[in-house]
């Protein structure tokens, strides 16, 4: 769908990947869709895993879920910490009470996102659009604190990860300012699909900011491995509670079902870009994994250094005015 590859029928993270006995992962926005899949592959992987996620209530039925789903065959533990996005205040005060409890940190997913807002506008307490606020400031933030914690467990010599889950939909963004506020909060009236024209645009920052990650990681002689992973175009939990606000919702689940994948097929690229070793060809310093579990070139907009630079520059002063 949309010139994207489908992912891997083949493909199975259990057999083909390395056990994540003893190593701790931490998934963003995982209590249901692609978040909640690629928990479960880690697990199944034997991995300690963090549920990641604001909602305690959504949390426990997550839990009973992977119970009834099962941990087998390599039986990881599944812990909930508590993570708020939509204010960058509270994403650095989340990151802070992880970095108290746990000793080292070897990969961490930025899976969390707003997909849809519905076509109704939503800011956060800071006057920022949602989608930006979730799908970059907050996991900006809450990556920015969890580097220390990151950087001493590489420093033990253990194979240390941030993946970013992007989008191949960076590639329709034409508007390209990222240096002020009222620029993240651009509404995109005039797109055929305003509330999917935001989501996209803050994709592209996830990106941007990915991409000058891995260049100051490299100046700093990090030993820290960042991705960006695309999942491909799923049927989600999320995607299917929103097709269930349409008229005719399950004529319109069938219909995607027949062009989308399920969303355990979605998180092969998260799974692969934070397990597979280092010396598979695909994987890279700052390497974007797409279907099927392939590298792919990022586009232009994405590469761009200055844009990356102006995203950067304001994304640090806007957090120095927020006291963050």
């Amino acid at each position: 769908m949309g010139g994207v590859p489908a992912p891997s029928k083949v493909f199975n993270p259990v057999k083909d990947l390395p056990s994540m006995k003893g190593k701790v992962v931490l998934v963003t926005g995982s209590s249901s869709g692609i978040g909640f899949a690629t928990l479960q592959h880690f697990l199944r992987m034997g991995a300690k895993v963090y549920m990641a996620v604001r909602d305690e209530q959504l949390t426990k039925d997550a839990l009973e879920r992977v119970e009834m789903e099962g941990r087998n065959p390599g039986l990881g533990e599944v812990i909930w910490h508590e993570l708020d996005l939509t204010d960058a205040r509270t994403a650095k005060a989340s990151a802070e009470r992880f970095i108290q409890k746990e000793s080292r940190l070897d990969i961490l997913v930025n899976n969390a996102a707003l997909i849809s807002d519905l076509g109704k506008l939503q800011f956060n307490n800071d006057g920022i659009q949602l989608n930006m606020a979730i799908n970059y400031l907050g996991p900006y933030v809450f990556t920015k604190t969890l580097l220390p914690l990151l950087e001493s467990t590489a420093a033990t010599g253990a194979d240390v990860r941030i993946v970013n889950v992007g989008s191949h939909g960076h590639k329709d963004i034409t508007y390209l300012d990222f240096s002020s506020k009222e620029a993240w909060n651009h509404k995109f009236r005039f797109s055929l699909l305003p509330t999917l024209s935001r989501y996209k645009y803050s994709k592209l920052a996830v990106h941007l900011w990915t991409n000058n990650l891995a260049k100051r990681l490299t100046a700093e002689n990090s030993k820290v491995l960042v991705l960006i992973a695309h999942p491909g175009a799923i049927l989600s939990d999320g995607a299917i509670r929103s097709l269930k606000t349409l008229p005719f919702p399950k004529f319109w689940i069938w219909l995607l079902g027949t062009m989308m994948y399920p969303q355990e097929q979605g998180a092969f690229t998260s799974v692969f870009a934070g397990a597979a070793p280092r010396d598979n060809p695909e994987i890279s310093h700052g390497a974007y994994i797409s279907t099927p579990n392939v590298a792919f070139t990022q586009y232009p907009n994405a590469l761009d250094e200055e844009r990356q630079k102006q995203l950067y520059e304001f994304t640090e002063a806007l957090l120095r005015q927020l006291e963050v």
